[in-house]
């Protein structure tokens, strides 16, 4: 019996084919919005997706080209009233194993579901773990054997920290590389049902996220020791916060076409109703891209806002619970208050203030100082705390505004503050 994933807004040729392809013993599961389509897919459990090409929210191509890029390797069957020979092409050039017309006959299709099914279990892999010599690799996070390193060739730790560990791996079928970001821990109680439920329904809104400006997650999960992973798109370059420390503030205008990039990314999320929550620079990598100047990419929506006891350098998304990184936390995070996109905007202000002039706009010895100053202090302006540098007026303001203490004082949105920002940026020498 094989699991059929089925996607397609016609609910009564949903029901009459879901009704066949049951008779012939399999088990299928209807979805009928591509926004629907794509989050079943993406969990990668099924054995064979039948996707219709016109679908809402999001189209059966988009569906298809996202999920042949994050390494889904179950065939697709496109099914669709689209019959030209272009339509076609650009069907099987996405990715698609088989294509069929509407109207067609039921027969046809069960006929192609069984070839394809065949033709999947005779190429389908041992269910081993990949790679030589990696066992110290998967051994500082017990993958020896597990699902994922099956599915991943693991080559080295790309980083580690007290909480987490990441991955250069390789998806050995697509020949591609990723980055998998997982949340470690000692207590197996830490991850408790409610928080892990909590991760995949964020995991899956992120996943949806697609700009530029932020790092593309491919997959996600949960392993068979109870802990949270992400798949993304791997990343060749250093952090902003590396940069900062070795090189202090850059140019003028090349922080602020970083910073430019920054906000589109956000403003994206804003979007898509997804916030950040945890915006410093150690959460930006700069891509190297060869003879131009680096790109700027967001890391992390939302991995480590599931890890209760690390409060309150990671948070959960409760109200009440404290969130984020003190010396870039909003005053309603460090509140414990509900946030909305403004604390990200906010928190994008402190970076912005760091990126200018080499400085948080909060200094303290410890976090409770730095906390009760983001309560009760307004940073100190930009060209008072860097007169050497002879920076615009209007440059000092609107970073002031970013960092105004109520969200009402605040730029409203990401895109109020970019058309600010590019006037700016087109001022400068």
């Amino acid at each position: 019996m094989a699991r059929i994933l089925l996607v397609d807004d016609d609910l009564e040729l949903s029901r009459s084919l879901s009704g066949w392809l049951v008779s012939d013993k399999h088990s299928v599961e209807n979805v009928h919005t591509g926004l629907e389509g794509w989050e079943r897919a993406s969990s990668q459990q099924y054995d064979l997706l039948i996707l219709d090409w016109d679908l809402p929210d999001v189209n059966g191509i988009d569906i298809l080209k996202r999920f042949r890029a994050m390494g889904g390797v179950t065939h697709v069957i496109m099914l669709t009233g689209r019959s030209s020979v272009d339509n076609k092409t650009q069907a099987l050039d996405a990715g698609a194993d088989d294509y069929l017309t509407k109207p067609f006959h039921v027969t046809e299709l069960s006929a192609r579901v069984r070839a394809l099914l065949r033709r999947q279990d005779a190429h389908k892999p041992a269910c081993q773990t990949l790679g030589t010599n990696n066992e110290h690799v998967l051994k500082r996070a017990d993958l020896a054997g597990s699902l994922l390193a099956s599915r991943y060739e693991f080559l080295e730790v790309a980083g580690a920290g007290g909480s987490g560990i990441v991955f250069k791996a390789r998806h050995p079928i697509m020949e591609k590389l990723v980055a998998i970001k997982m949340l470690l821990s000692d207590n197996s109680d830490e991850y408790d049902k409610e928080n892990i439920e909590r991760f995949k329904i964020e995991a899956k809104a992120i996943s949806r996220l697609d700009h530029p400006s932020i790092v593309t997650i491919y997959d996600f999960g949960v392993t068979e020791q109870g802990q949270p992973y992400m798949v993304m798109e791997y990343v060749t370059g250093n952090t902003l916060a590396d940069m900062l420390e070795k090189l202090g503030p850059p140019p003028l205008k090349t922080g602020l076409t970083v910073c430019l990039q920054i906000c589109d990314g956000l403003a994206h999320a804003h979007e898509m109703s997804i916030l950040h929550r945890d915006i410093k620079p150690s959460n930006i990598v700069l891509k190297k891209v060869q003879g131009r100047p680096p790109e700027a990419k967001i890391l992390d929506f939302g991995l480590a806002k599931i890890r209760a006891s690390d409060a309150p350098r990671l948070e959960l998304t409760q109200r009440g619970d404290i969130l984020g990184s003190p010396p870039y936390m909003s005053p309603e995070q460090v509140r414990g208050d509900k946030v909305d996109e403004r604390s990200d905007i906010y928190s994008f202000g402190c970076l912005t203030y760091e990126v200018i002039s080499g400085f948080l706009p909060h200094m303290g010895t410890n976090i409770n100082q730095i906390m009760a100053k983001h309560l009760e202090e307004d940073a100190i302006p930009l060209r008072e705390i860097r007169p050497d540098l002879n920076l615009p007026k209007d440059l000092e303001v609107v970073v002031a505004k970013l960092l105004a203490r109520k969200p009402t004082e605040r730029f409203q949105s990401m895109r109020e503050f970019r058309t600010v920002l590019e006037r700016i940026i087109q001022g400068i020498e």
